[in-house]
């Protein structure tokens, strides 16, 4: 960054624009992580609930 600084290159300003310009990507990708978890505990809490499988009722054939 430094041999930006004496390009005459506000570095500062740069790194601010592009953390704006990701800024809406950064959110996106969260909302998709937050929705991918609730999805996991819901699927895993509804197994849960779930009574245990009944083994299979036919007879054993031998």
């Amino acid at each position: 960054m430094s041999a930006q600084h004496i390009a005459g290159l506000p570095v500062e300003e740069i790194l601010l624009a592009a953390l704006a310009a990701a800024t809406p990507m950064i959110a996106l990708i969260g909302w998709e992580i937050r929705d991918r978890v609730k999805r996991v505990r819901r699927r895993l809490s509804r197994h849960r609930d779930l009574p245990d499988r009944v083994r299979d009722a036919s007879p054993e054939v031998p």
